[in-house]
């Protein structure tokens, strides 16, 4: 059991939450071996923690005596096989996936005859009470009944790394490839504590007690592994909605960025602007709402330089080229400026009532054709254009 019984409890609750969560994707995917591989793991890791709570553990005792222990690690156990299962079937199909969950089966199957077969004759002399007081010595049967349990637990955790890390290879989607990553070194990390519970029980049963604590350093690597495979688990399905996020602010702050130029060219040529500024509370939040409005942005911005272009003048352009060399700024730098300065000087010669005669053609806009190649190089523009304005 647990000794924290509050990080148990809180662990149990929570693959309680998650066994009914995945319960309806269950119910949509009825005939799919890999959901019920994943469902069948967090089913048996989530009943069997529950069983290592203190207060279940002694009420199951009392109705059942010996059986809280047996139960808890065969539902361990079969979690273990039902994750091996739900990777084998999410890599492999058809017969090959079949043959391979069914060879894990059998695996899983002379483990639990194994264990069996040691824990009536250890619980009948006391080895299992022995055991859980940690007194190794006096526990020679439980003590092997363990070493097969954290073996069996560990070859799962070992073939369920590979198995994610070679899943993660062939991903196409880049969150599903992170998540399994995750997943991957997370079992490696807790296949440590199968190392570690084999060997310090082994040392203790020889007489060498070992100065640190066997539950403390058994509960790192199984914590640490835990919490990274649930965030892998986590990942593949909230990683977009995090790009998401990421995006809409992304396109927020171009929107915003665009702003003094978009501003000061639709007050010259009201006839641009087609809808209202985006607002929020009013437009929506989805980042599809977003990008067509920074979109309508830039399609306005370039409306407008179009109607400026009887305005601006190619001396301008080309004395804010030199002089942007002479400052020794880049070439996209340069254009940027160039283009700033051309469309400030414009807007002044509109202002003032003067065409120009060597009327300045709209640049071509460096760096691509999309719209988020057009948004980096004008938001650089804008910035260029507050200072030109300052000027």
């Amino acid at each position: 059991m647990i000794v924290d019984q509050g990080l148990h409890i809180t662990i149990a609750v929570l693959f309680t939450a998650l066994i009914v969560h995945k319960f309806t994707d269950l119910v949509r995917k009825p005939t799919n071996p890999a959901m019920w591989g994943l469902w069948g793991s967090l089913a048996g890791f989530g009943f069997g923690l529950t069983i290592g709570v203190d207060v279940v553990f002694k009420a199951m005792d009392r109705l059942a005596p010996g059986s809280p222990w047996w139960l808890q690690h065969v539902l361990l156990c079969g979690a273990g096989w039902a994750l091996q299962v739900f990777f084998t079937h999410s890599i492999e199909q058809g017969h090959a996936a079949r043959r391979r969950a069914l060879r894990w089966g059998l695996v899983f199957l002379a483990g639990q005859a194994l264990i069996t077969a040691l824990y009536v004759p250890a619980y009948l002399r006391g080895d299992v009470a022995a055991m859980l007081r940690h007194d190794f010595v006096h526990a020679p049967l439980a003590v092997l009944m363990n070493v097969v349990y954290v073996a069996y637990i560990g070859v799962v955790l070992v073939t369920v790394a590979r198995m994610a890390w070679t899943w993660a290879e062939v991903a196409d989607r880049a969150w599903l490839r992170r998540g399994l990553r995750l997943i991957a070194i997370g079992s490696a990390v807790s296949a440590l504590l199968p190392l570690h519970k084999i060997g310090y029980m082994s040392a203790v049963y020889l007489g060498r007690q070992p100065p640190w604590s066997e539950f403390k350093w058994s509960f790192y690597p199984a914590a640490i592994g835990v919490a990274l495979a649930t965030a892998g688990s986590l990942v593949p399905k909230w990683g977009p909605r995090w790009d998401s996020v990421r995006q809409w602010w992304l396109h927020y702050r171009s929107y915003r960025r665009l702003a003094p130029l978009w501003a000061a060219l639709v007050e010259a040529f009201p006839e641009v602007q087609l809808e209202e500024p985006y607002r929020p509370g009013r437009d929506g939040h989805r980042l599809d709402d977003l990008r067509y409005f920074v979109y309508r942005r830039v399609i306005e911005i370039w409306d407008a330089r179009r109607a400026l272009r009887p305005y601006t003048s190619r001396a301008h352009r080309d004395a804010a080229i030199a002089a942007a060399k002479a400052e020794g700024l880049t070439d996209a730098e340069i254009t940027a400026v160039a283009e700033a300065v051309t469309v400030a000087e414009g807007l002044r010669a509109r202002a003032s009532g003067h065409g120009r005669r060597d009327d300045d053609h709209a640049p071509k806009m460096p760096g691509g054709s999309d719209l988020a190649a057009e948004v980096a190089w004008l938001e650089r523009v804008a910035v260029a254009f507050a200072r030109a304005e300052a000027r």
